[in-house]
């Protein structure tokens, strides 16, 4: 006799006749409903009916009546329990450790015991329309609250309909989603269905398959799609090739002493990209005047001369090509350029100008208002950091920012020493947060303009490059970078 039914069961031999194969037209074994005391009777109207015995603790505590053909028709006797149907299965310590199958209906019930999940409970009265919170509807947990506490998995085998989902979810929600499981049926909308129309085995293998409600973030290598390959493009910049490669959805810091060429390393970086790579750059140059001192620098780049030395044409022809290559993000008098401002105009000069490259020149200058008033200067640059690599990812654009160091004392020789990125001001998120991180220093600034521009953090040396130095010479007049003489 199985578990939770003493007293119950009756004579198979009671299941002869238009029962006996209406039960059979469902798949369901004569046998297992007989263990389980369900047997024929009469009923209000001239459809077949069943009773079904509502056992607790070994002892009947109620019956449900309901038809198995003709009209789906429902009844119970007066005072019968708002309990789970098989609830003393989760009293069985020989079914310990087995998973738990929640079904919707008795019927559902049925279906998993006969396929060998004997650890099976139904909910008393069917899916709600809507979970109207913790009220009657939900007593059936609370009656068997101390029997859940430990059990794991459950699977959750109710309804694929708009009801069953809504029971799906107060499930969830009330007995923890990280331990339920759910179902995706082969056909129909429940294990009825599935008995009907594919039998016993294909029961078995749906419950088998039952897989836990995702969880955002908690995902197996299987479940993990393939990104699509992100591009890796050269600087072009003599020396770098093997240090730094540019990619969309990196976030590139940059930093160093002031007036040691942080700048001009960004504008030789930007006109690389698109002379050699057509590739569009969105500029907030926030210290630099946009006409006429960056115009300049690109000039210069384009027309590979001082500005004062162009003519005409080539002053028209540099300025061509610094509209088809460069926008540029500029505020009005008075107006805060806060991250929000500069992130909706990035992702403007992305859509609509394409530009792959966004580039904020110096972080200093970003307006911290609307920084929450209980966090940290470090917080803010933080949580700035997060949403800037989200948005870079997002938007499939490289992200480059120039951060300026920490004040810097002097050694004894009045030299500037040379910063790490950990000397950016503010924030160790500067150095944690970027896929690529440079340093841009003038050992001698009395004595030429040799720069060593250092890639000092590569997060993927296999694809952006690996940490080195090289040094090279500034050419004022063309507006690069160039190997020393």
């Amino acid at each position: 006799m199985l578990s939770g039914i003493a007293g119950t069961a009756v004579r198979q031999e009671d299941w002869g006749g238009a029962h006996g194969l209406a039960l059979n037209k469902r798949g369901l074994s004569i046998a297992t409903a007989a263990k389980h005391g369900w047997q024929p009777c009469g009923g209000p109207t001239d459809d077949l009916w069943i009773s079904i015995p509502i056992i607790d603790q070994g002892k009947r505590v109620g019956t449900k009546y309901r038809t198995i053909a003709g009209k789906k028709l429902f009844s119970q006797d007066k005072g019968t329990p708002q309990i789970f149907y098989n609830v003393d299965c989760l009293r069985d310590q020989q079914l310990a450790g087995f998973p738990l199958v929640i079904t919707e209906g008795e019927i559902d019930a049925l279906v998993a015991i006969q396929c060998g999940y004997a650890r099976t409970v139904s909910v008393p009265s069917g899916a709600p329309e809507h979970d109207a919170g913790d009220g009657p509807y939900w007593q059936y947990l609370a009656h068997a609250g101390e029997l859940l506490k430990e059990q794991r998995p459950i699977v959750l085998a109710v309804d694929n309909d708009k009801n069953g989902k809504v029971l799906e979810a107060g499930l969830a929600k009330r007995l923890g989603r990280l331990r339920c499981q759910i179902l995706e049926y082969p056909s129909g909308k429940d294990l009825g269905d599935v008995l009907m129309a594919h039998g016993e085995r294909s029961v078995r293998e749906t419950l088998a398959l039952a897989r836990y409600i995702p969880l955002p973030g908690l995902l197996r290598l299987s479940e993990i799609p393939d990104r699509p390959p992100r591009r890796a493009i050269d600087t072009c910049i003599p020396g770098l090739e093997p240090h730094l490669r540019i990619r969309r959805g990196d976030l590139i810091v940059i930093t160093g002493p002031p007036g040691h060429g942080k700048s001009s390393f960004v504008n030789n970086l930007c006109c690389n990209l698109a002379w050699h790579w057509q590739v569009k750059t969105a500029m907030a140059s926030l210290e630099q005047a946009i006409v006429p001192d960056l115009r300049r620098v690109l000039r210069s780049f384009k027309a590979e001369c001082l500005e004062k030395h162009m003519g005409d044409a080539q002053r028209r022809d540099a300025d061509a090509w610094i509209d088809e290559h460069f926008v540029f993000l500029q505020a009005d008098e008075g107006e805060d350029m806060t991250l929000p401002w500069l992130l909706e105009r990035f992702a403007a000069a992305r859509q609509r100008h394409h530009c792959g490259i966004c580039l904020i020149d110096p972080w200093n200058e970003v307006s911290i208002v609307g920084k929450p008033v209980d966090w940290t200067t470090e917080q803010w640059i933080s949580q700035s950091l997060r949403e800037i690599k989200s948005f870079a990812r997002k938007q499939d654009v490289t992200f480059i920012i120039v951060a300026h160091p920490r004040k810097l004392g002097r050694d004894k020789n009045g030299k500037i020493p040379k910063p790490t990125l950990w000397d950016i001001a503010d924030s160790a998120a500067w150095a944690n947060r970027c896929d690529a991180g440079v340093v841009i220093y003038r050992p001698d600034m009395q004595n030429g303009n040799l720069t060593e521009i250092s890639i000092e953090k590569s997060r993927d040396t296999y694809a952006i490059g690996i940490p080195g130095t090289v040094s090279l010479q500034w050419q004022a007049e063309a507006s690069r970078f160039a190997r020393p003489a």
